[in-house]
Formats: structure tokens, sequence, C-alpha cells
């Protein structure tokens, strides 16, 4: 695994928006949908949720945020007009899962990508996870 991976999706979550309805409205496959009510184990269940990553591959992930977020936001900004109006009945954010190997480096990005996502209106979530050992060091003596 390199150093750093990473995930991105922009998700709508709704306790009253059907997500099927999402997929209609806006012609664009998701990558992922949970039914508000459904049962996640035998003591939680799921808030609705519609996610999008540009691709069929639920798993797609990019050597770089920038690279990752421009792909995904290219494929949506037609439809930002349409997506803004789920913000009255639901929350609205960009998902970036970041999963690192070494304590080195991390997620970088532009200024005019950060104009965009500004453009957007979207939050930015990054989910940090951490998959391997990386020495710190030779252990005091």
């Amino acid at each position: 695994m390199d150093s750093h991976t990473y995930s991105v999706e922009f998700r709508i979550y709704s306790k009253t928006v059907d997500p099927h309805s999402i997929t209609r409205d806006l012609g664009l496959q998701p990558c992922q949908l949970l039914i508000e009510g459904e049962r996640r184990s035998a003591t939680s269940v799921y808030k609705g949720m519609w996610a999008y990553n540009g691709t069929d591959d639920e798993a797609v992930q990019w050597d770089s945020l920038e690279e990752g977020l421009t792909f995904v936001l290219d494929k949506l900004w037609p439809h930002r007009e349409a997506i803004a109006k789920y913000r009255a009945n639901g929350d609205l954010i960009w998902w970036c899962g970041h999963f690192q190997a070494g304590f080195d480096g991390g997620p970088l990005l532009c200024s005019q990508l950060l104009r965009r996502l500004g453009e957007f209106g979207v939050d930015l979530f990054i989910d940090n996870y951490f998959s391997g050992e990386e020495t710190l060091g030779d252990a005091p003596g």
C-alpha cells in the first residue's frame, strides 16, 4: 500500500428523502444507498444516505485527495443546482477517507480546487485511518 490513499464520495443524508428519488432526480447512479430505518445491527438502524463517487466501483481509491475530489466534482458540477435543493431536508457533505500507512505527508488541496468546492457549497469531511506500522526511531536505551 502507498503511504497515503484516498476515497471520495459526495453524500446526501436525510431522514425524509428516499435515496432512490435522488437517483431518479439527478440521473446519476450512486455507489451506495442506505434506506432510513433499515436494520444495521440488532440495536441500530441506518440513517438514509445517497452516496456518489463517479464510478461503478464502491471501493475506488485515489493516490491524491485532490485528484479524487476533482474527478467527482467535475461529474457533479452540472447538477449543483438540483443538488442544492436537498439542503432543505438533509445534510450534504464531501466524505473523504484518508488511509495512511505512515506519518509523513497527507492531503494537499490547491487554491483553485478549494474555490470550486466553496462554490459548490458543501462541507468537506476527512475521515482518517491508520493502517500500518512505522518505526518512530530507536527506543531510548
